[in-house]
């Protein structure tokens, strides 16, 4: 993992985004940043996001854009991505009525291929992020299973949250590893003795293993994310200079 490899997903700084987002793109490259995932744009024109990012040196290889976006209104969304540089459309959330059996799922994986495809044709990339629901039992397997073997891997990349995977159940190292190269985000928060999610390399999971099996894997981009931070600034501080120590 290089520095400039280390980005922030700017949903941990989703309140202050509400009055302020381009003054959070001024806050976050002060931090010592390089990269960032939008999770929407706050009103904000692409066009104008793209430009404070130029100022700022940052730069945006993937976004987060909920699936119904995509599907209902994909050449705006795909207009957007490319104003902000994005290569990733990345899908962070399946609602519950798509997932609620494996015939659902096995739906489900048939309409991201589609849309991996018409993605793809526009000269992008589509990205699936998971939560731990997509490691729990369903019917005789998990949503997992079913997701990683009926989605084409060409068309429907993997972005492994490590947070997420161990409270699934799974080693992020090991999940990280049996997918190999179709992993090519990792998202990084940790787990704190209670089980919520702290900034990344302040909790217990094992960062050596997990950014190993990232350089292994061909991983591009490692994304520091709070679902729920304490102090979303000082949190975001942090989990950069965890990392950056940790960068080579």
């Amino acid at each position: 993992m290089r520095p400039d490899q280390i980005a922030l997903q700017l949903y941990t700084l989703r309140a202050a985004s509400q009055s302020d987002f381009l003054g959070v793109l001024r806050a976050v490259a002060a931090m010592g940043y390089r990269a960032v995932e939008p999770a929407g744009l706050y009103g904000v024109p692409a066009a104008e996001v793209r430009a404070v990012l130029d100022e700022l040196g940052l730069r945006a290889p993937s976004a987060h854009v909920p699936l119904e976006k995509l599907e209902s209104d994909l050449d705006a969304q795909i207009a957007d991505l490319k104003a902000l540089g994005c290569s990733y459309a990345t899908v962070p959330f399946v609602t519950e009525a798509r997932r609620r059996s494996a015939a659902d799922v096995s739906t489900l994986a048939g309409q991201l291929n589609t849309l991996g495809r018409q993605v793809r044709d526009a000269g992008l990339q589509l990205a699936y992020h998971h939560h731990a629901f997509e490691f729990a039992p369903l019917d005789k397997g998990t949503m997992w299973e079913i997701l990683t073997a009926e989605t084409d891997p060409a068309l429907v990349k993997l972005q492994i949250d490590a947070f997420w995977a161990d409270r699934g159940g799974h080693d992020p190292a090991a999940l990280i590893r049996r997918h190999g190269d179709r992993v090519v985000m990792l998202h990084l928060k940790d787990r704190a003795a209670d089980g919520s999610d702290v900034p990344a390399g302040t909790g217990s999971l094992d960062w050596d293993a997990i950014l190993a099996a990232g350089r292994e894997s061909g991983v591009e981009l490692y994304i520091c994310e709070q679902d729920n931070p304490r102090d979303a600034f000082e949190d975001a501080r942090r989990a950069y200079e965890e990392m950056a120590k940790r960068a080579s």
